[in-house]
């Protein structure tokens, strides 16, 4: 029963996370594609670990101060079944149609604790390694116009 009743919990959770991600997912696909990182991306996310993959979205926001820190919404599906959904703060630098990206962000242990990510966006390609205590491997999107 205590399993059961976990489980059901992390699934509402998920889902709520969910439900912000839609939010701002449509706010971006209606803005349509914008200049530089901001906007809505989509593609894969793989591990080089153990060859986990699935689909992956992500909202990026706008310039938060001079450092050039942005809010980063991503929503990971997991065996087409399982989705969930984060923020992460990443530093962007960069401009002229090429930014490089640094990040980190603490998800629970059981989901590997504090991930590590750093990347490239580069016209409408955005490639992505992360990496955290028991995995590692990599993020592909493209633009969404």
């Amino acid at each position: 029963m205590t399993r059961v009743l976990t489980l059901f919990i992390i699934a509402c959770l998920l889902a709520s996370c969910s439900s912000a991600f839609k939010k701002e997912w449509q706010t971006a696909l209606k803005a349509g594609p914008q200049a530089g990182v901001e906007g809505a991306w989509q593609g894969t996310w793989l591990s080089a670990t153990c060859g986990h993959h699935g689909n992956l979205r992500c909202v990026v926001g706008p310039a938060k101060n001079a450092q050039g820190d942005r809010e980063f919404h991503y929503h990971a599906t997991w065996a087409s079944l399982v989705g969930g959904a984060y923020r992460s703060d990443h530093r962007v630098k960069g401009g002229k149609g090429a930014w490089t990206f640094t990040g980190e962000h603490d998800l629970p242990r059981w989901a590997g604790g504090h991930y590590t990510y750093a990347g490239t966006i580069k016209g409408d390609d955005f490639n992505a390694c992360y990496q955290c205590r028991k995995d590692k491997g990599t993020f592909q999107m493209k633009r969404v116009r």
